[in-house]
């Protein structure tokens, strides 16, 4: 990455804001200011390692309609005595795979438990990780286009609760 000198300025002294701002992060922020003020090209890119690739829209709906489709099956199934149902393993909404589908997970946990929609799928966890150790993405998909030709239901037997979760 390549900064002119304007840019570099410009980074150097919001960088002195932030350590007066926050003094317990100070080092933190002296040790980038100093690379930039110096010219360590190597080290510009450290800057921006916090940071996150992001999910477009596309991908934000993508997660919202999972969550609704396990929110539809969350308060179906409380009303449903089918022991099949109930024991199922995917029941329970497990989250995203943290290695392969960690910006989907990031999302999910920020729509959960910082904009404190869809709390059910917490389950009673103060704080759940959402993270499910697999890929579930391919799975969710196949779910949601068959809650999709049940017409996005929230009210669901078991036969179309054991439908949905067992789709591939």
């Amino acid at each position: 990455m390549k900064l002119d000198k304007k840019e570099r300025l410009s980074l150097v002294n919001q960088f002195l804001i932030l350590e007066k701002l926050y003094p317990e992060e100070a080092d933190y922020y002296a040790q980038h200011r100093q690379a930039i003020s110096e010219g360590y090209e190597l080290h510009y890119e450290w800057i921006y390692e916090s940071l996150w690739e992001g999910l477009s829209k596309d991908e934000c709906r993508r997660v919202i309609d999972i969550l609704d489709m396990y929110r539809a099956i969350y308060f179906s199934s409380r009303k449903c005595t089918n022991k099949m149902v109930k024991e199922h393993y995917w029941l329970k909404f497990p989250g995203f795979d943290g290695n392969e589908e960690s910006s989907y997970m990031s999302y999910c946990r920020y729509f959960i438990m910082d904009l404190k929609r869809y709390d059910e799928l917490r389950y009673g966890q103060e704080i759940p990780d959402f993270n499910s150790h697999m890929p579930t993405l391919n799975k969710y998909g196949a779910m949601f286009a068959v809650w999709e030709e049940l017409g996005k239901s929230h009210n669901l037997g078991a036969d179309k609760i054991l439908s949905i979760l067992e789709a591939r």
